[in-house]
């Protein structure tokens, strides 16, 4: 009875596939770059401001 061997159920539970993770990181980098640069390369959002007229005033000449 004493020489029974029982599985321990916690042991396993952090063991990942490395391969798979790691392939998966990948493709979010892949598809975070690519979203990237479509929010850059894009006309519809600018980065522009609108600049303002100076105004000239004759005390600070």
């Amino acid at each position: 009875m004493g020489d029974e061997q029982v599985p321990e159920q916690g042991m396993d539970r952090f063991s990942y596939d490395y391969d798979t993770i790691r392939n998966g990181g990948l493709i979010f980098a892949v598809v975070a770059f690519v979203i990237g640069l479509l929010i850059i390369l894009s006309q519809r959002f600018h980065c522009r401001g609108k600049k303002k007229p100076r105004q000239e005033n004759e005390e600070n000449l």
